[in-house]
């Protein structure tokens, strides 16, 4: 209380729960830490920031959805693998001639071919992703005639049993 009998602090109660309600441990990033801990094992600690995210992203999504195999698997996901290697190679590629490690140790006209062989990978690549989306609708196709096929045989069932109860 002040000298004239009022209350001094009138907020200091509001003061002390806010203070109270502030977190004194950084669990949110050691969490992290110790994710980024399990997952940098000694036999991958040379793995790029891009993979270690990648790794991450699909461990969340397997936690989001339960199991691995309740993850839906898209069209995109299945090109994406598909082209995952020929990428692999491309990025390998650029990389060491950015580093410059290509020219040290290969001639010019080892690394035209390896450049060509890249270029000729991106090539079957591209051509395969749109073979498979040439064929996508003939796979449609043939699974609503197998979906047609289907219901015409369980219908037939369905007679054939009808008969034989009479």
């Amino acid at each position: 209380m002040d000298m004239t009998g009022g209350a001094m602090f009138l907020n200091l109660s509001f003061v002390a729960k806010a203070c109270r309600t502030i977190s004194h441990g950084n669990a949110v990033a050691e969490r992290g830490f110790s994710v980024n801990a399990a997952l940098l094992t000694k036999v991958r600690l040379s793995l790029e920031e891009t993979t270690i995210w990648a790794v991450e992203v699909v461990k969340e999504a397997i936690r989001l959805y339960g199991t691995p195999t309740a993850v839906p698997v898209t069209q995109s996901m299945i090109n994406a693998v598909r082209q995952a290697h020929s990428q692999y190679l491309s990025y390998r590629c650029t990389w060491r001639l950015k580093n410059g490690k290509l020219q040290k140790k290969t001639s010019a006209k080892k690394a035209a071919q390896l450049a060509e062989d890249v270029i000729n990978a991106r090539q079957k690549a591209d051509d395969l992703s749109r073979k498979m989306h040439d064929v996508e609708p003939q796979e449609r196709d043939q699974l609503s005639e197998q979906d047609f096929a289907q219901r015409l045989i369980n219908e037939a069932a369905s007679k054939l049993s009808a008969a034989v109860k009479v």
